[in-house]
């Protein structure tokens, strides 16, 4: 979690160091999952863990109603990471592939998967993988008013 956290720091520097989050991140991600109906895959090689990737059920509240109603329940991968090592050799589409079989599995029709705009890197990978823009989130940091 922290190599994730780290990497995302690099492309926007208002990420709180690694070192500092990765194990309390973990634990909060860990009882999203338990309570979400989520899980947790791990990608292995001769040398350890080599990625991860983090996915859970998100609802949309019930007055919500500018989603139709078979689209407001919906998979999230909050997160995936493989070491930069191991990279376009077939292990992140392979547990991209894991989270969207858990997520057929239980019935939904989309998945999404949120990334910084400026990780340009992870979004060819996931057009490469069939997803689409769906929204953009703008910010602006106010300084002065």
């Amino acid at each position: 979690m922290a190599a994730l956290q780290d990497a995302e720091r690099e492309l926007s520097p208002n990420r709180t160091p690694g070192s500092e989050m990765g194990d309390a991140h973990l634990a909060y991600l860990e009882e999203t999952v338990e309570q979400q109906n989520g899980q947790i895959y791990v990608a292995e090689s001769q040398e350890g863990i080599i990625g991860f990737v983090v996915c859970f059920v998100e609802k949309l509240d019930e007055g919500d109603l500018h989603i139709v109603e078979q689209e407001r329940e919906y998979g999230y991968i909050s997160d995936l990471y493989v070491v930069p090592t191991m990279r376009k050799h077939g292990a992140g589409a392979e547990l991209m592939r894991a989270a969207e079989r858990h997520f057929f599995d239980l019935h939904l029709k989309t998945v999404k998967v949120g990334l910084l705009c400026s990780n340009e890197s992870a979004a060819k990978f996931y057009q490469r993988s069939g997803y689409q823009p769906y929204e953009v989130l703008y910010e602006k940091h106010l300084n002065e008013v």
